[in-house]
């Protein structure tokens, strides 16, 4: 199967690619790493009239300390994560394989909001801030659960990019975990889990195994559901012994 006739954009600054969103509404889509993107619109269960490809737009691909343009690709923080909270380093070789992660970036991940996807669970864990901006409207900034409304769903409007994800700063001292479990390494993690413990605060996140990735106080708020992979019961297990692992790893009691 092929995917369905559409026109193609590559701007070449953010002002450009803003023009590109206003002016096409609905029927456009940005086009950022495409490794989530291109598959649905092979498969026809995308099929956006206007592609607005961010490839070219340098002001998504810088990043300052713990400020990252939404471009900057899986790779190159996995080859330099300096200044990012350290269990970021531990998820990002979970995600796909090496070619998918020197294509896919972290913009693309979050606006296309997966929820079996690492960086959701990264960012609501780290209470990451991001920043929107559209042509005609302010620039805007949303916490992680701000931005994520449902499955495959976000809070960008229309024309609005997500243009940086921002990161707390790391503290001495703080701990954390990270772990999930799949059917083959760089495949969807069937469940994950992941936590932080800063200044005495522990905070827990799950993921994979719902609609959206979730905190959690305690393991049985886990809510679970099934699909071709896996059963509800299944997920809700294994997310279940894996956030006793990765506290453990944190050096807290499950």
């Amino acid at each position: 199967m092929k995917a369905a006739p559409f026109a193609y954009h590559r701007p070449r600054s953010l002002a450009e690619a803003l023009d590109l969103m206003a002016e096409h509404g609905e029927e456009g889509k940005a086009l950022a790493g495409g490794q989530s993107l291109v598959p649905l619109m092979v498969l026809r269960l995308a099929q956006p009239a206007v592609l607005v490809d961010l490839a070219d737009v340098p002001e998504l691909q810088h990043r300052d300390g713990t400020r990252i343009g939404a471009m900057v690709t899986n790779a190159a923080l996995e080859r330099d994560g300096s200044g990012l909270p350290p269990v970021v380093a531990a998820a990002l070789p979970h995600i796909g394989h090496f070619q998918i992660r020197n294509r896919g970036t972290i913009g693309g991940s979050l606006a296309h909001l997966d929820p079996a996807a690492e960086w959701p669970a990264l960012a609501l864990l780290l209470e990451a801030r991001l920043t929107l901006r559209s042509r005609d409207r302010s620039e805007r900034t949303l916490g992680a659960e701000e931005f994520m409304l449902g499955p495959l769903t976000t809070a960008l409007a229309a024309d609005e990019l997500l243009t940086a994800v921002t990161f707390p700063e790391w503290p001495s001292g703080g701990r954390w975990g990270f772990a999930e479990v799949a059917r083959r390494p760089g495949d969807f993690a069937l469940a994950g889990a992941a936590c932080t413990v800063v200044g005495g605060r522990r905070r827990v996140v799950v993921f994979a195994t719902g609609a959206l990735p979730q905190r959690v106080e305690d393991p049985s708020e886990i809510e679970a559901t099934g699909d071709l992979h896996a059963p509800a019961a299944y997920r809700a297990a294994v997310a279940t012994r894996l956030v006793e692992r990765v506290l453990i790893q944190a050096g807290e009691q499950p």
